[in-house]
């Protein structure tokens, strides 16, 4: 009985940890980019409008380190082709925020892959 006791104790305070640290109040806000990988990308050809309304974006991104990754994300509103817009990517939410940025405003090992 006492081993199932220590077990089950266990279990709740590893959980309790985890919880702590993948749902941390400042996590959870879209556009704070604490616990989130930030991406970068260029907007290439128009949305696919969806049925909620929505345009989905699925494109090839970038992280400050120059490491290519295809990240999907909506919108409310359509984005202008050539735009360069930062993302934020939770690991399990995915993309919770982004931002339009100017060309300068890119990490060089971004600009380096968006230089004609």
């Amino acid at each position: 009985m006492k081993k199932v006791l220590l077990v089950t104790g266990l279990l709740i305070l590893i959980a309790a940890c985890v919880w702590m640290f993948l749902f941390t109040p400042e996590k959870l806000t879209p556009e704070n980019p604490a616990g989130k990988t930030v991406y970068y990308t260029m907007i290439a050809g128009p949305g696919d409008l969806n049925e909620n309304g929505r345009y989905d974006y699925k494109l090839t991104a970038y992280n400050s380190k120059g490491r290519e990754r295809t990240i999907g994300f909506s919108t409310g509103k359509p984005l202008q082709e050539g735009t360069y817009v930062q993302l934020y990517h939770a690991f399990i939410r995915g993309v919770t925020h982004y931002e339009e940025v100017a060309f300068e405003e890119l990490p060089d090992a971004v600009r380096r892959q968006y230089q004609p």
